[in-house]
């Protein structure tokens, strides 16, 4: 990704809206800049910039995007309307009327592959788009696991650091041999329900003609992550995503568009900087599965094997 003039009007927009995030933010008390700040120097700088490291070498396919304007506004107005009715009403429908866990767990993932995968996808291919373009189906050599390595390492390393996922292991009343079974299970999970759905969405769809659309892969990366954070905002206003966030109420709309925007977009800087470089969505469906791991293995645990 260049440095031209363009890339660098994005970053400076992106520095800008998170700068206002964090000044909405700090309206509230209990708010601590340093867990904002922590997760743009982590993930938005530290690894998006590893992320630049482990993938030289590799050649990105091309992707075709037909008409830049048209498809961006499309998967602009899809992704707003997805954002409301589905991560923000439907689930909450879902998990307030579905009593029994595994139920539950099932009917998130038929939605989740429905309206992230087969919906938005279909739409495209009414651009003309065949779904093997769509997937990216390609060749995933040595130095794609080599990316992959890197950056599920560093990932890990971080859970085990300050992530919640291994307390949450330690409290588990089941043999370890449940959770040793358990695990390659929850990661093939993982893989489908976050992996898949999320990156085709976002960095697919979203990112690839946000990068046609501005000219700019930088660019691209930049306004896919201020969307891929406030695409998230519903859930936390509507169906109780506060709790898990660690907030003590559920925010007003502006204070969680902030709150997305500050915590949630550097991530999506780091996942975009691997797809722009790569464009494998093989490599970001299999490491996002495994981020998600640790942190989602002990309620896996305990709503499959009890």
């Amino acid at each position: 990704m260049k440095a031209s003039p363009r890339a660098l009007g994005a970053v400076v927009v992106y520095a800008l809206v998170y700068a206002g995030s964090l000044v909405v933010l700090a309206r509230n008390p209990s708010f601590e800049a340093g867990e904002s700040l922590g997760a743009l120097l982590i993930f938005g700088i530290l690894f998006a910039f590893v992320a630049w490291l482990a993938t030289v070498g590799i050649v990105p396919r091309e992707v075709p995007v037909r008409a830049p304007g048209r498809e961006m506004l499309a998967i602009s107005g899809y992704l707003a309307l997805f954002a409301v009715l589905v991560l923000g009403w439907l689930f909450t429908v879902v998990r307030n009327g579905v009593l029994d866990g595994r139920v539950e767990e099932f009917t998130i993932l038929a939605v989740k592959l429905a309206t992230m995968v087969a919906l938005p996808a279909w739409l495209f291919t009414r651009f003309g788009y065949s779904w093997r373009e769509l997937l990216g189906l390609h060749r995933f050599d040595a130095r794609h696991w080599r990316a992959l390595a890197i950056m599920a390492v560093l990932l890990l390393a971080l859970q085990l650091v300050v992530g919640q996922g291994p307390k949450r292991l330690a409290a588990l009343t089941q043999p370890t041999w449940v959770i040793v079974v358990a695990a390659p299970l929850a990661l093939l999970w993982m893989i489908v329900e976050a992996g898949l759905t999320e990156e085709l969405l976002f960095r697919v769809l979203l990112q690839t003609r946000a990068s046609a659309w501005l000219r700019s892969e930088t660019a691209g990366v930049m306004l896919m992550a201020l969307l891929f954070g406030v695409a998230h905002a519903p859930g936390i206003v509507m169906r109780g995503q506060h709790v898990m966030e660690g907030m003590s109420a559920a925010p007003d709309p502006l204070t969680a568009v902030a709150y997305t925007i500050a915590v949630v977009s550097p991530i999506g800087i780091m996942i975009g900087v691997l797809w722009a470089r790569t464009r494998s969505l093989l490599l970001l469906v299999l490491l996002h599965g495994w981020a998600d791991l640790v942190p989602n293995l002990a309620p896996f645990v305990e709503t499959w094997l009890p």
